[in-house]
């Protein structure tokens, strides 16, 4: 492998982590925010007054991911829905739908059924 292809392997991986990061800190300033809603609702039925913010749980943010962004985690050691969806900061019914619309092309393969349930890359 030339220094080139050395530093744009570097590169790449570079930009992998600063996305992964981004996407976790926007999870946890959503759960942030739920906790901070939950503690306000529990304040008021304590105190019997209303709640001084919002009383409604704010949206969840969605976390978009890609194909590639998937076989990375399938690779890294993720082996379902669930453990990719962990790793990745989103919800398990996305990653099946990303990966039922485009695993084919990425090479991604299910084998076995419920808890026999595994993915893996070409």
């Amino acid at each position: 492998m030339s220094a080139q292809e050395e530093i744009k392997e570097l590169e790449r991986q570079i930009e992998n982590l600063r996305t992964r990061a981004v996407m976790e800190l926007k999870v946890k300033l959503a759960e942030a925010r739920n906790n901070v809603v939950d503690l306000e609702n529990k304040l008021a039925e304590l105190t019997g007054n209303a709640a001084p913010a919002a009383t409604s749980k704010p949206k969840r943010t969605r976390v978009r991911v890609t194909i590639k962004q998937i076989g990375e985690a399938i690779q890294g050691g993720a082996t379902n829905y669930r453990t990719v969806a962990a790793k990745l900061g989103c919800s398990p019914a996305s990653v099946a739908q990303k990966i039922k619309a485009e695993g084919k092309k990425a090479g991604i393969k299910s084998t076995g059924v419920k808890a026999n349930f595994v993915l893996s890359v070409k």
